[in-house]
């Protein structure tokens, strides 16, 4: 997930790299997979990168990869990495442990950040077929096109700016919800995200489709939950409103 994430940052990389391949401190190996001429840096040459550029910045833009044995024999360096540390069972265990922490810091930010905020997406109701219909405008069929979880993952980059990694799911709630209930209730919100059915690729009728992905399909106005899936298991809720434009 890159939070907040400027953008045209490329020129920054340099502040963050170093061509020493040691280990450091909050820092990690990158093999780089593009070029930054404008640094000197390459493709195909590893370097140490603050642990959180990478993770937010480097690895989602596929501007870089992680210098595992496996990633050099992905980018066609056949021997893999000779100055790479092989970690021990005991630094693996502190690394897992470490992630975790962070991944947790990262859901508790999110949902610090998100609770007093709604995304918003606009769509056009057609009043003219549902006058004398008995329809109200809630449920009337919105246009042009239903809301998805490619709408509102586009939303939550260009109004909120946070850009989910592609294994960061967004699941819709399909029923619609009643805002004043969760400012009521604080646990309502996280009682609902873990009732929500999970994600899975077998394609279940309810929740998602073969790819893993949400199928829900919001066709009317109104208020709806979103669960964020983030990485490390956690999950983060979203308040939606659907208006008519």
């Amino acid at each position: 997930m890159n939070f907040l994430l400027q953008p045209n940052r490329a020129s920054a990389v340099a502040k963050f790299l170093s061509s020493t391949p040691v280990r450091r401190a909050h820092t990690v190996r990158v093999i780089l997979t593009k070029d930054l001429p404008e640094n000197n840096l390459y493709a195909g040459e590893t370097h140490v990168v603050k642990a959180g550029y990478a993770r937010n910045y480097l690895i989602p833009k596929k501007m870089a990869l992680y210098a595992t044995h496996q990633n050099f024999l992905r980018v066609g360096m056949m021997k893999g990495d000779p100055d790479l540390i092989e970690e021990t069972e005991e630094e693996r265990r502190i690394r897992e442990e470490r992630d975790s922490d962070e991944d947790l810091k990262a859901a508790d930010f999110l949902r610090y950040y998100l609770r007093n905020k709604t995304l918003k997406i606009w769509r056009n109701v057609d009043i003219a077929n549902i006058t004398g219909s008995g329809i109200s405008m809630e449920d009337a069929p919105i246009h042009p096109g239903m809301v998805t979880h490619e709408n509102v993952r586009e939303k939550l980059s260009k109004q909120l700016k946070i850009d989910l990694d592609d294994n960061e799911k967004v699941q819709i709630f399909p029923k619609p919800v009643n805002f004043s209930e969760f400012d009521d209730n604080e646990s309502l919100m996280e009682e609902m995200l873990k009732d929500m059915e999970p994600l899975t690729k077998d394609g279940d009728e309810e929740g998602s489709d073969k790819s893993g992905e949400c199928k829900v399909q919001l066709k009317a106005l109104g208020e709806y939950l979103v669960k964020i899936h983030l990485k490390g298991d956690h999950a983060v809720g979203l308040r939606l409103h659907v208006i008519k434009r």
